[in-house]
């Protein structure tokens, strides 16, 4: 077998094969709704708070990048898109990966030495 005829699909070819799937109505319900349950959990501080708004902006994030993305296919002359799109996605990789640490302190919880 050829090595270069395997071609594995990265977690950016899965999303963005989701993304253009999706309904635009559901990627501003995930935009719209990030936002809004990020801004109550942190206005309210419940507990796990701060895991809670870390979720709401991975979903946040992914449909302003979806929503971006799409815009950017139809309007390619338009760089602004682009950067919404990118940035969008620099954002929700950062959420993503302190909503695990996050995650990861809940689990262990307090640590005395």
């Amino acid at each position: 077998m050829d090595a270069s005829a395997v071609r594995s699909e990265t977690l950016a070819d899965v999303l963005g094969a989701r993304a253009r799937r999706t309904p635009q109505d559901r990627l501003v319900l995930d935009l719209v709704g990030g936002v809004l349950i990020g801004a109550a959990a942190v206005w309210a501080r419940p507990l796990g708070w701060f895991p809670l708004g870390l979720a709401a902006a991975c979903f946040a994030c992914y449909g302003a990048w979806a929503l971006a993305a799409r815009r950017a296919t139809v309007h390619p002359a338009h760089a602004g898109w682009r950067i919404a799109e990118r940035s969008a996605g620099v954002l929700g990789v950062a959420a993503f990966v302190a909503l695990m640490f996050a995650l990861l302190g809940v689990a262990l919880g307090p640590i005395k030495s």
